[in-house]
């Protein structure tokens, strides 16, 4: 990467900042005021229809960035209130599973449940976690409706079972491919704002070099590079405007 340094002994510095939304915040400032100027006063070498186009796809995927990450946490919400929902039917099938079956608790594997030989006989694992809890409600589910009718555990009845266990599967299917379509879409929103910034960094460049003779000036604040004063012992202080921008770099 080439760093450039506006000025280095001006008072006067630029910093970028860091986050797409202030960058897209710069970009939309400086696409409205050189937009404004005249024709000739435009800079021909960065036309500002090229900053447009790269603001235009920045926004464009920040906002399906925003909506794969709503659309994950939407399922995943749904994951949490069915698991929620489940617990107590999961607790009433455990202990009906284990009256059912008390002399014989080593069949309870049949429907999902782990058992481990100690030193007082036969111990039912309950399902603790939630891969735990999804492994046993389908199992559950399998085993429940291969028996007839009058063998099935009646509460909770088999039937609650499957539509959870239903709507259990396809959250967890759309909290993952929202979870994939979000980290697709990151990138992608990263790439474009990355772009915007290239745009604006070697705007502020050229605009610094032709309309001001290569010294950094307050002026450049017009197409929203906030300018900052930097402190005698070359620290830069709190910036004049109110987001943190930019050492100019390309």
């Amino acid at each position: 990467m080439l760093s450039i340094r506006l000025d280095p002994t001006s008072s006067l510095s630029v910093r970028w900042p860091e986050s797409y939304r202030a960058i897209v915040a710069i970009g939309e400032a400086y696409v409205a005021y050189e937009g404004s100027l005249p024709a000739e006063a435009q800079l021909q070498d960065i036309p500002v229809t090229a900053v447009q186009t790269a603001l235009s796809e920045a926004k464009t995927a920040i906002a399906a960035a925003r909506s794969g990450e709503q659309g994950r946490a939407s399922a995943g919400e749904l994951v949490q209130q069915t698991y929620a929902a489940l617990q107590p039917l999961i607790d009433k099938a455990y202990l009906q599973l284990k009256l059912n079956h008390f002399d014989h608790l080593s069949q309870l594997e049949e429907w999902g449940l782990d058992t481990v030989m100690d030193q007082n006989g036969v111990r039912v694992r309950k399902p603790a976690t939630q891969r735990q809890k999804l492994a046993f409600l389908e199992t559950y589910v399998a085993k429940e409706a291969s028996l007839p009718p009058e063998a099935q555990i009646s509460d909770p009845p088999l039937a609650t079972m499957q539509a959870h266990l239903a709507t259990l599967q396809t959250s967890l299917t759309e909290r993952t491919s929202g979870r994939d379509q979000r980290e697709m879409h990151v990138e992608v929103r990263d790439t474009a704002v990355a772009n915007l910034l290239r745009w604006l960094k070697l705007a502020a460049m050229v605009r610094v070099g032709v309309t001001f003779g290569g010294v950094l000036t307050s002026e450049l604040q017009l197409w929203g590079y906030p300018v900052t004063s930097r402190a005698s012992n070359g620290r830069v202080e709190e910036p004049v405007v109110e987001e943190a921008p930019v050492v100019v770099e390309v």
